[in-house]
């Protein structure tokens, strides 16, 4: 017997507390709050981490209720093709992150 799939929690549950963990280590609760609301570059990347994490477990569990004759394939496909482009744009990215940063280090001071 299948065990029964445990439910999708929405993604911005899961930014809002993800966005917590990115404050520095010595902050308060109070302080990562109104961290949070800050538009800071460490937020940005925090919540687009936790969105790429949202949609491939997203695209996990929809596979399993597909598998089970709980989802459509078609959900399950478009779920999938989601979780893979933002795949690649976060590696894009972060190939592009990695030329500017070798960039930068070889200017001459």
């Amino acid at each position: 017997m299948i065990p029964a799939i445990p439910s999708i929690p929405s993604i911005g549950a899961a930014e809002s507390s993800g966005a917590a963990q990115f404050a520095s280590p010595g902050a308060s609760a109070g302080t990562a709050a109104g961290a949070a609301s800050s538009s800071s570059f460490e937020n940005i990347l925090g919540q687009a981490i936790d969105s790429l994490n949202g949609a491939t477990n997203n695209a996990t569990n929809v596979s399993l209720q597909a598998a089970a004759g709980n989802a459509s394939v078609a959900d399950a496909t478009v779920a999938s093709t989601e979780a893979d482009l933002d795949t690649q744009l976060a590696s894009a990215l972060a190939s592009k992150a990695v030329s500017a940063l070798n960039t930068i280090m070889d200017m001459q001071a």
